[in-house]
């Protein structure tokens, strides 16, 4: 492997050395260089391979693990990840969601229409009777606590990311999964709205049937029907899509 990495290498230029090693090892990786799981050469092999300082491989190694591309571990050194970091991918959109206004937004729920809408698809398709099982507990109990707003947010939340696992892709699940925080955070807000709580168990029940049958393409146009009228709250709203909302409008307006 080590000396796969060194045929046709030209010595790393000292301009931008640390973002140079980041991409020269990322190519690695790309090519199947280096593998998932496979031990990267020690420091000393990388700064002789590279034309590096132990400094600047540190730096780039330390890049590479927040993006969650290296794992590194005391005393045994570093690892090509083997899987996806959903931790990464929310570093990648926190800055969308620091300065929150009408149109990122605007964009958030679109990607969600685009993302659960083609989970609840392949749900439909691929589900087990397990995943099955657990979707109907959800909703019956969401159904008792129907008065509890915090607690029915909470459920609906968890009703969406049972049926994005359920989809049976990692990338779904991951792209999901770094979304969590802020989706929660939306529910939890519509849910202090009782019709809001009434609607969205109704729709739930309509998909859940849709996906019981195997019915890819209702499950999934009821998802987008679902999620469209939260989308259109949004668009409705009097707002300068630049200026940044503040929290106190976000609950009055989800909560109508």
């Amino acid at each position: 492997m080590y000396n796969d990495m060194k045929e046709g290498l030209t010595k790393i230029k000292r301009v931008s050395v640390v973002d140079a090693t980041v991409a020269y090892i990322k190519k690695q990786i790309a090519e199947g260089i280096l593998k998932p799981g496979e031990q990267l050469p020690s420091e000393r092999a990388l700064q002789e391979l590279l034309g590096v300082s132990r400094f600047t491989l540190r730096e780039a190694l330390a890049r590479l693990s927040a993006l969650g591309i290296v794992e590194i571990t005391h005393g045994k050194g570093a690892f090509i990840a083997q899987g996806m970091n959903a931790s990464s991918l929310e570093n990648v959109f926190f800055p969308l969601f620091a300065n929150q206004n009408m149109q990122s937004l605007i964009d958030f729920f679109e990607a969600r229409m685009l993302i659960e809408s083609e989970a609840v698809r392949l749900c439909a398709q691929r589900r087990t009777g397990e995943d099955l099982e657990k979707l109907k507990r959800i909703l019956d109990e969401s159904e008792t606590v129907l008065d509890d707003p915090f607690k029915f947010g909470e459920l609906d939340f968890l009703f969406h990311n049972k049926v994005a696992q359920a989809a049976g892709n990692i990338f779904i699940d991951k792209m999901m999964g770094c979304l969590n925080e802020h989706i929660k955070k939306y529910l939890l807000m519509l849910a202090t709205n009782p019709e809001n709580r009434k609607r969205s168990l109704v729709n739930h029940r309509s998909i859940l049937e849709m996906i019981e049958k195997k019915d890819a393409d209702n499950a999934g146009k009821i998802t987008r029907k679902h999620l469209n009228q939260t989308f259109k709250m949004l668009t409705s709203f009097d707002s300068n899509s630049d200026t940044p909302i503040a929290p106190a409008d976000l609950v009055r307006l989800f909560s109508q």
